[in-house]
């Protein structure tokens, strides 16, 4: 099991509780959407409190999400009661919906966990997607985020834990990539994009640097 129980207490504190969807979520749907929304079959990965759900309602799309802290889905419950049945508790790295689905998505999810976690994960997803459907996801972590060097690794060279400072304080396993890597975990897609942003910090002086990758793979027809 990979669910991390330290996400569960964020949600409950009042944190991460996040009401706009994810700006690069929505361009990269628009721009990837393999469907057209009214009859799209959408699964999130990690939906935390429901920031992307009033998007994918919006569009008139049938959606479904896995989420595995019992606070966040009761949040979700109460301020959208009609995903209260396709929203639901679990881990996505052991079960997912059966689906179909012709897009999966997580925002900066997926990658809290570990390299044989995301494996896993990733093959299951690509189980439920429809040929040529598509996998987006959003600030998966660069191993250039300068939050990295503070940790410590944990189950294999990518990921780290115990940060005892930074965004990533209290959130249990990081996962950090480069392109190699990520080429390597959706080795079985066709990946469409693969573009890393950065973020250079001037003020306050410390020259923090926050660095994540956006993809979007597709699953072959063939």
């Amino acid at each position: 099991m990979s669910l991390s129980s330290e996400w569960d207490t964020v949600y409950q504190a009042g944190k991460q509780h996040t009401a706009w969807p994810w700006s690069d979520l929505v361009s990269l749907v628009y721009r990837h959407t393999p469907t057209a929304f009214s009859k799209c079959r959408v699964l999130e990965l990690g939906c935390g409190t429901g920031a992307n759900v009033p998007f994918f309602l919006a569009l008139g799309a049938a959606y479904h999400a896995v989420e595995g802290s019992d606070s966040a889905v009761a949040v979700v419950h109460e301020r959208y009661p009609s995903v209260r049945n396709t929203v639901t508790v679990g881990d996505f790295t052991e079960a997912l919906p059966s689906g179909p689905f012709d897009l999966i998505v997580d925002r900066a999810a997926l990658t809290h966990n570990c390299t044989r976690a995301i494996r896993d994960t990733l093959e299951l997803a690509r189980a439920r997607l429809v040929p040529g459907g598509c996998y987006i996801g959003i600030d998966w972590f660069s191993d250039r985020h300068s939050d990295r060097a503070i940790g410590s690794a944990v189950d294999d060279g990518n990921t780290f834990t115990q940060f005892n400072a930074g965004q990533f304080h209290g959130v249990g396993r990081v996962h950090f990539s480069d392109e190699s890597h990520l080429r390597y975990l959706f080795s079985r897609f066709e990946i469409i994009l693969l573009a890393e942003k950065t973020i250079r910090r001037f003020e306050p002086p410390d020259e923090h640097l926050f660095a994540s990758f956006n993809i979007v793979a597709k699953k072959p027809r063939d």
